[in-house]
Parts: C-alpha cells; sequence; structure tokens
C-alpha cells in the first residue's frame, strides 16, 4: 500500500510564514517510487471537526517539489490557508497514462498553522489597532527599500503540441502542461477535447431550375465529287475515295468448277452407300461366320493330330516283339503268303483333310479311325525276317 509522513521539524508553523518548507516521505510498498514524468499535486483539506455549521471540505491544492527523493510543499503555495489543522494527500499523475496514484493509501497526513502575534487570522475582521501598526511597519520598510539593479530577462516559456484526445460529449474538456525532461523551459500541451452533440439533419435544397439551351446550327451534309469520286464536306475535299476498285480477273486454274465437284460427291455418296449395304447384307454376315468355324476346325484338327504323333510314338514301344536265340522257340515259317489287309505296305486308312474341304461335324469319326488304322498298321508292319529264322 502508499503512505505518505511528513517530517516533524517543519509540521507546525506559523500563519504568515511563506519561507518555510514542508518534507514529505511517499512510499508505495515500501519502495520510494519513481516520479520521472509524473505531476505531483499536494490536495488539502480542513480536518476540523465535521457539523452542519462548519463542514470538512477541501479548501486548497499545492505542487509538489522532488528533491532527493522527498517531495517538498513550500508554505508560500497555501498562505491563503488560515489557522487550523489540514489533512493532506498526494496525487501523482502520470504524464503518459494520465492516472493518479493517490498517497496515503489510508488515512491522511497533517499539519498545523499557527496564530502569529498579530492574531491575524481573518482578513475581513482586524482591529484597528493592528491596522495601524501593520501600516507603521510597512511605511518603515518601504523607506527601507532601495532600488535595485535591473535583473536579467526571464526566459519565455516554449509550448509544444502535443496529444488530442478526443472524449464523449457529456465530458469536461481539459489540458495538461508536461515539462520536458530534456529542457524544463519547453512544456508540451496535452489537450482532452469533447466531441460535439450531432446536429439535426438540415432541411432539403429548392430542385434547380435551367433554361432550355438554343438549337444547334445544321450539320454539313457529305457529297460524292463525280470526277474525283472522293468524298466532299461543304467545301472541303476529304481525300477518301467513296468508290471501290476494280479487282483483279480470277484464275480458273485455282479453283474447282462445278461440274467436277458435283462429280466427286456423287462418287462419295454412291461409295458411302455401297459400303453400307455391304456391312448390313446377309452374305457378309454368313462370311464372317464360316471364317469362324473354320477357324475352329483348324484348331481341333491341330489338336489331334498332336495327339496322334504322341499315340504312335508310346505303341512302338511296347508292341515290338522279343527276340529268342532257341530255334524250337520260334514259329514254324509258314508258306501261306500273307493277307494284303495284314501287308505291311497297305497304309493305313488317314483322314487328311483341309480346313475348306472338311466339315467341323466329321472330326470325331476321323479321329477314331486314325487310331485303328495307326494300330493295324504297326502290328502287321513286323518284318518278315524276323518270323522265319
Amino acid at each position: 500500500m502508499r503512505t505518505l509522513t511528513i517530517a516533524d521539524n517543519w509540521k507546525d508553523w506559523k500563519f504568515g510564514d511563506t519561507d518555510a518548507v514542508m518534507t514529505f516521505n511517499a512510499q508505495n510498498d515500501g519502495q520510494t517510487p519513481d516520479f520521472t514524468n509524473k505531476t505531483l499535486t499536494f490536495k488539502i483539506a480542513d480536518s476540523a471537526a465535521s457539523t452542519p455549521d462548519n463542514p470538512k471540505d477541501y479548501v486548497a491544492s499545492a505542487a509538489g517539489y522532488v528533491e532527493n527523493n522527498k517531495v517538498l510543499l513550500k508554505t508560500e503555495d497555501v498562505k491563503t490557508l488560515t489557522p487550523g489543522t489540514y489533512s493532506v494527500e498526494l496525487w501523482v499523475m502520470d504524464n503518459s497514462t494520465e492516472k493518479n496514484a493517490i498517497y496515503p493509501s489510508k488515512g491522511f497526513a497533517f499539519f498545523s498553522i499557527e496564530e502569529n502575534t498579530m492574531k491575524v487570522s481573518d482578513i475581513t475582521n482586524v482591529p484597528s489597532k493592528t491596522l495601524e501598526a501593520i501600516y507603521a511597519d510597512l511605511k518603515q520598510q518601504v523607506g527601507a527599500i532601495k532600488k535595485g539593479s535591473q535583473g536579467e530577462p526571464g526566459k519565455t516559456p516554449k509550448i509544444v503540441m502535443g496529444s488530442v484526445t478526443k472524449l464523449s460529449p457529456d465530458a469536461q474538456p481539459s489540458a495538461t502542461l508536461v515539462p520536458l525532461q530534456s529542457d524544463p523551459n519547453t512544456y508540451t500541451l496535452n489537450l482532452q477535447l469533447p466531441q460535439g452533440v450531432q446536429g439535426e439533419q438540415g432541411l432539403q435544397g429548392i430542385p434547380g431550375v435551367g433554361s432550355k439551351g438554343l438549337d444547334g446550327n445544321n450539320g454539313l451534309t457529305p457529297t460524292i465529287d463525280p470526277k474525283t469520286k472522293h468524298w466532299m464536306i461543304g467545301g472541303t475535299d476529304t481525300g477518301v475515295i467513296a468508290e471501290g476498285q476494280a479487282g483483279k480477273d480470277a484464275d480458273p486454274s485455282k479453283y474447282v468448277t462445278i461440274v467436277s465437284f458435283n462429280q466427286l460427291r456423287q462418287q462419295v455418296q454412291d461409295n458411302a452407300t455401297a459400303l453400307d449395304a455391304l456391312q448390313k447384307s446377309a452374305v457378309n454376315k454368313d462370311l464372317q461366320t464360316q471364317i469362324a468355324n473354320l477357324t475352329s476346325q483348324v484348331t481341333d484338327l491341330t489338336a489331334q493330330v498332336k495327339a496322334l504323333q504322341e499315340a504312335k510314338s508310346d505303341t512302338s514301344k511296347s508292341d515290338e516283339p522279343a527276340k529268342s536265340d532257341n530255334k524250337d522257340d520260334q514259329p514254324a515259317k509258314s508258306d501261306t503268303p500273307t493277307s494284303s489287309a495284314d501287308s505291311p505296305s497297305t497304309p493305313a486308312s488317314s483322314s487328311t483333310t483341309t480346313p475348306d474341304s472338311t466339315p467341323a461335324s466329321s472330326s470325331s469319326s476321323d479321329t477314331s479311325d486314325n487310331k485303328s488304322a495307326s494300330s493295324s498298321a504297326e502290328t502287321s508292319a513286323t518284318p518278315a525276317s524276323d518270323t522265319t529264322n
């Protein structure tokens, strides 16, 4: 919290003493605050008991001066106060944020003004003898005054414009003068101004009235000069030819005659008609079907030939008779000639066909005949020399 205490040496002084200085010690949580860029003001109130006839009221304010971390209050700044006891607060305003810190946080600091020997505390009720004494004293002091040397010209303060803050229309205007730290003779003026109240909408203006303009002059009608064939506007030759120039004769070799074009178009139409008819005809569909059947037959025959070749190779190895050295075991030689059916020269019936001549329905019967003929031919093909010996 914030505290404010006054040194005992000058907390009591007499009315009319304008050469005394009261020293105050301000603390914020036990620490001396930084008063840089701050405005310090003492606010003083009468601390007498508050009664309906003598209410406790705010009576004066004075500037505070910082020296050696202490705040000074000069008696010459409160010389209008009459003898009595007064409560005092120290208001510290931050010039940047315009926020106030009040010392102390609780209660007040106090100082007293005592009566002097003249017991003058109310300038409206001064005894005549006292006035005569004062007059005589003043007359003596004036007679002792000597004209001194002319003093040096004072410094004219410089004021620079600071910020202008716009307030709400119902706020009170205010202004602050803040001395610059770099130049104490230069002050920054900050203004806080309320915005003006929105005014009422004005009346609509009267529509303007204008007069009709004069008709313009007739324009010039362009014409064509019969000799030069140029456009003429009034009497001025524009130099622009109004008629197109004759074109060159066409080269017939670069174009197709109508007769040739009609012949080509007719040929295209005829070819398109014939092609469409061919695609839609039944003959074309039958040819496609026959080609598909023949392809299937060729595939089946190829598989049959391959199967016969493999069967022939296996039969030749299993049917070959075993040879014996015993003549008694050999069969007797027969004089009877072999029949033509058993003759090795008789070939087996073959069903070799071409895809164009053999229908697909005969493929299964040809396969069984070929197997039988092949077996018979291989059986009768045993050499005669093996049986007669």
